[in-house]
């Protein structure tokens, strides 16, 4: 078996872009300024700050659950277009409550700092707030669906734990290109909150409960495709293990990517992985690396689709969630079981 290649984990600049330039790595705390438009010539190319805006793909995303519910809230913005998602899954009754709107892209505004931030989008029927508080080491979802193509009214409101000693975040800036990049912050963290859905109130305890951020903003190729999985949970020890896998396409995943397991809040780096789907896309994902340290197996029990097709745009997404089983190593070699632990997987591909 081949010998890992251990990536390192750099003390953050202040800066995602300095002098131009991107720094690049894997990094232990978030930037004070996120600024992938100071970017000299990302495209390879010189373009005014508006037209280099357009390339530009931003979105905020949270994962939440605990034992009964997983859910997805999200505000994303591709410039060709923009999405506002609130997804809730039942585990118990296998019922999937969707709220979802394709939007012009103006409609929605990711925000330049995780520091003390609020991005939502509101409509006659919904709102949808991301608020971001890391200087106070939280962060705070709130969501109303109210008459949206026959749903039961939803109410949800939730307070995720950054606090510093508490989980340890993967902040990570990837070459795409010579000065090309993509960053993203994520962390697996304590939560607590409430859902209502229609007469049903279920309240969500700190002790039992997760949610996962996924900040991101990224230069991406004309043709955007990745492979991704997050699952999180409790072992028998009531500790909150988590994991983020991608496959995307980074110059160099050996030294630089976003893969990583979380033990208790501490992280753990992981090396590239590769996706299988020897049954297509709604049979069972192998996620395997080279060295030994992943061999997980996702398996899909809830669909979600998006298919567009115009003059300049394709998406073709499918974005389930389902149960992930297997194993990872921690560094000192000793295996992480994960049994029947819940999360969602993407495979993207667009175009635009």
């Amino acid at each position: 078996m081949a010998e890992i290649r251990q990536r390192e984990l750099l003390q953050v600049p202040e800066s995602l872009v300095t002098g131009g330039k991107f720094n690049f790595g894997t990094f232990n705390g978030q930037f004070q300024r996120v600024n992938p438009l100071d970017a000299e010539r990302p495209l390879g190319i010189w373009l005014p700050r508006p037209l280099l805006n357009l390339r530009l793909k931003e979105w905020q995303a949270f994962q939440l659950g605990n034992s009964r519910w997983f859910m997805l809230a999200v505000l994303y913005n591709a410039k060709v277009s923009a999405l506002a998602q609130f997804i809730a899954y039942d585990k118990e009754r296998k019922k999937k409550y969707l709220f979802e709107k394709v939007l012009p892209s103006w409609k929605i505004t990711v925000p330049d700092s995780l520091w003390d931030a609020r991005q939502s989008y509101r409509d006659q029927d919904c709102l949808i707030e991301l608020v971001s508080q890391l200087g106070k080491g939280r962060f705070y979802i709130n969501v109303q669906v109210q008459g949206y193509k026959g749903l039961p009214d939803i109410a949800a409101h939730f307070e995720a734990f950054h606090d510093d000693g508490l989980v340890e975040p993967i902040v990570v800036s990837i070459p795409f290109g010579k000065n090309r990049g993509i960053y993203s912050h994520k962390c697996l963290m304590p939560m607590q909150g409430s859902l209502s859905i229609g007469d049903e109130k279920a309240e969500f305890l700190r002790q039992e409960s997760f949610a996962i951020i996924d900040d991101h903003k990224g230069f991406y190729p004309y043709v955007m495709k990745y492979d991704w999985v997050t699952a999180a949970g409790f072992n028998d020890r009531g500790q909150l293990i988590g994991f983020n896998l991608t496959d995307n396409q980074s110059i160099d995943p050996e030294k630089f990517n976003e893969n990583c397991l979380w033990l208790d809040g501490r992280l753990e780096l992981l090396p590239p992985v590769k996706f299988n789907r020897p049954d297509g896309v709604e049979g069972e994902w192998l996620i395997r690396d080279q060295y030994g340290m992943v061999d997980l197996v996702f398996k899909p029990v809830a669909m979600g689709m998006i298919n567009m097709n115009f003059l300049i745009l394709k998406v073709k997404y499918r974005g389930p969630f389902g149960y992930c089983n297997g194993f990872i190593k921690d560094r000192a070699g000793n295996k992480v079981m994960l049994n029947q632990y819940f999360g969602m997987g993407e495979e993207k591909y667009i175009r635009g």
